[in-house]
């Protein structure tokens, strides 16, 4: 029976009770039995070649199975294509699957996996991994790169284009009464949740179990089917406790596949774990960023143009960048626009969501030089926006469906008493400490999925409701929620079921016959 609205009441979290008790298994605390053990071997170079592997000293610990190099490890059926995982459909993280050859790229490919019966016998046997190199120069940062830069036809996993014009922004410039020009140089960022990024495998014969740490079950299911070259319905994804991502596991990257592929090797469960290490070279990155920002305005404030420049190194084979220009282009009104994204072939994995996706270091850039534009012609901050205010949007002329930034403009003036406040800089001290208040803007789109997005919902004779989809919970308490929206979909109570945070039976072990046996 219904107790009125269930969404945005206090109510306890379904998975709470598993997360403080540590009962919560989380992907690689899976351990079917016979499970075995993956650790990777990062390259030591950052451009070059693989000359030679000398496995022996590995094989010869007690309990390892295997070393797996590019060539014994099986080919893929399909090369990788970079699609956001926002889009419903797969969505590898990168273009190139390791070990598929001798080539590296960049520090940290993987180049080699021992496979162990213990996680402490794989890690040591690792390290006993010889890797002989060619090395070739290399490329890792805006300078080196500079004076290569290309411009791409599309960004973004080829969503988001190259180049955004509008009017002409040279006019605009010669227009303006003031032209403001700065640059902002921002640093790459890594992105290291709690939990490492990992993966344990089960093959049932032709079917494949996979607890994995991800973002996106569905993207997973979809992506590894494209790799393996099976029926995305022979594979299962279970990713019941996420811990953390940050955006390292919106896309999927190699170790789901190659955890399958070791599991196939080795003929029994296989779990591989990123180490910390790894998790800088193995899920991702905000790319190092150089920002060119313009802005010509009249004395009034009245923006004339914006001219927006982003450099970036992406990896060598896959153009891949932050759509930071994205916001700049809408987030006033202004006649005159110009944008281009300008990236470097380096020796880096292909960069990925960090937290905003990109927007973010768009909006900051732009926000701090409206701040700078606000002092150098005298103009509160928050009258300088307004004066620019994007009543339609500037792209397409076409209202907004809802907007209300020019009331957050307002009551957030009269919350925060910002009449009070003195314009000055280095104005206000507290004993030792200077304060400073300011504001900014903020944007972010609504992507619209390629694929269609689905759920199940199934009500039983005894009163009970079971609504399916294919998501997982990295913190943000999508099980208790989904519970509130079918509650208040249905006029029900939501009521938690003993059942919520069971986690899921593994399936049925090998056989004694298909138990690991030393591979040499």
């Amino acid at each position: 029976m219904s107790t009125g609205p269930q969404i945005g009441r206090d109510v306890d979290r379904v998975d709470a009770h598993a997360k403080v008790t540590g009962s919560a298994r989380y992907s690689a605390e899976h351990h079917p039995p016979g499970t075995t053990y993956a650790v990777l071997v990062g390259a030591r170079i950052t451009h070059g070649r693989v000359t030679g592997v000398d496995a022996s000293a590995a094989l010869a610990v007690d309990g390892v199975l295997a070393v797996l190099t590019h060539r014994e490890l099986p080919r893929i059926a399909t090369k990788p294509v970079v699609v956001p995982s926002l889009a419903g459909t797969s969505a590898h993280g990168q273009s190139l699957f390791p070990m598929q050859d001798d080539r590296v790229h960049y520090a940290g490919q993987p180049v080699a996996l021992v496979v162990a019966d213990t996680f402490e016998r794989a890690e040591h046997a690792a390290e006993l991994v010889e890797v002989d190199y060619a090395e070739e120069p290399s490329v890792t940062t805006i300078e080196q790169g500079r004076g290569d830069a290309f411009e791409p036809e599309r960004v973004f996993g080829g969503i988001v284009p190259g180049r955004t014009e509008r009017g002409d922004a040279d006019q605009g410039l010669r227009e303006a009464d003031v032209v403001l020009e700065r640059v902002f140089h921002l640093a790459a960022n890594h992105h290291n949740p709690i939990e490492t990024s990992g993966t344990t495998a089960v093959w049932e014969d032709a079917k494949l179990t996979l607890y994995d740490t991800t973002q996106g079950p569905t993207a997973t299911r979809l992506s590894v089917a494209e790799l393996l070259g099976i029926p995305p319905s022979d594979i299962r994804v279970v990713s019941e406790f996420v811990g953390g991502s940050f955006g390292s596991k919106a896309m999927i990257w190699s170790h789901p596949t190659l955890a399958a592929m070791a599991a196939q090797y080795v003929r029994a469960p296989v779990t591989l774990s990123l180490s910390r290490e790894q998790m800088f070279t193995g899920s991702g990155h905000r790319e190092e960023q150089e920002h060119t920002l313009t802005l010509g305005a009249r004395q009034d404030g009245t923006l004339t143009a914006l001219r927006h420049r982003k450099l970036s190194p992406t990896s060598p084979y896959d153009d891949w960048a932050e759509p930071s220009i994205s916001p700049v282009s809408r987030l006033y009104a202004c006649p005159n626009f110009h944008g281009v994204y300008n990236l470097i072939r380096a020796n880096t994995m292909t960069p990925t969501f960090v937290r905003a996706p990109g927007e973010a270091s768009g909006v900051f850039v732009l926000e701090t030089a409206m701040d700078e534009l606000a002092y150098e012609l005298g103009i509160d901050p928050i009258e300088l926006r307004l004066r620019n205010h994007a009543d339609t949007d500037p792209e397409t002329g076409q209202p907004w469906s809802s907007k209300g930034l020019r009331e957050c403009y307002e009551r957030g003036a009269e919350l925060f008493g910002w009449v009070l406040r003195d314009p000055i800089p280095r104005s206000r001290r507290d004993g030792n400490w200077l304060v400073g208040s300011g504001m900014a803007s903020a944007l972010y789109p609504v992507y619209t999925p390629l694929s269609p997005q689905r759920a199940r919902a199934r009500v039983y004779a005894d009163g009970r409701a079971v609504i399916e989809t294919g998501a997982s919970d990295f913190g943000t308490g999508v099980g208790t929620i989904m519970g509130q929206v079918a509650a208040d979909a249905w006029g029900w109570r939501p009521r938690r079921s003993p059942s919520a945070t069971a986690t899921p039976t593994c399936p049925t072990p090998w056989p004694r016959s298909a138990r690991p046996v030393p591979v040499r």
